[in-house]
């Protein structure tokens, strides 16, 4: 019963949630974002390993939520945008498997060669941006870190339990 109530809320939490978050003003999320982004990477924004984005845009899609940012260097900070006229790279994947994947559950190459994450536009750049999240160290989320795991090893207890996950349909 329990398995089954935790595979229904892992299957439905998109669907859930995908109104709500529509109702965010990009303001705020503008503004947690970046908050988010300077805690998370504050060690490597001070030793200026986020250059190579200056002047450039990154695209960051959670496709069953419909969210959606451009992030960029700007001033040796991280800087998001609700959007831009080019970005020169996308990484889009469902919400269940970028969690996977900042959880450290799921590695991107695999996801990326099973067509779950999406990487489109200047694979240089796109390979940059994998490398250095591959390099995060988790305790840079602080407190963030334990819900964080907890709901990827969720996730992952879900799908290995041999209950698929599957995307949910999108709203109307």
């Amino acid at each position: 019963m329990f398995q089954q109530l935790q595979r229904h809320l892992v299957e439905q939490a998109p669907r859930l949630l995908r109104r709500p978050l529509r109702l965010v003003p990009f303001t705020l999320q503008q503004n947690l974002m970046e908050a988010l982004l300077a805690q998370v990477f504050r060690e490597a924004i001070a030793d200026g390993d986020f250059a190579f984005l200056a002047g450039k845009w990154l695209k960051v899609e959670v496709t069953d939520l419909d969210l959606c940012w451009f992030i960029s260097e700007r001033d040796g900070k991280l800087v998001v945008a609700r959007q831009c006229e080019r970005p020169h790279v996308c990484f889009s994947g469902n919400s269940q498997d970028l969690i996977l994947i900042a959880g450290r559950k799921e590695d991107p190459d695999s996801l990326f060669f099973q067509r779950r994450l999406k990487i489109e536009g200047d694979t240089e750049l796109g390979l940059e941006v994998k490398n250095l999240m591959d390099s995060l160290d988790l305790d840079g989320l602080g407190l963030m870190k334990y819900p964080l795991m907890d709901l990827a090893s969720l996730i992952e207890r879900v799908r290995a339990d041999g209950q698929s996950v599957r995307e949910p349909v999108p709203a109307v």
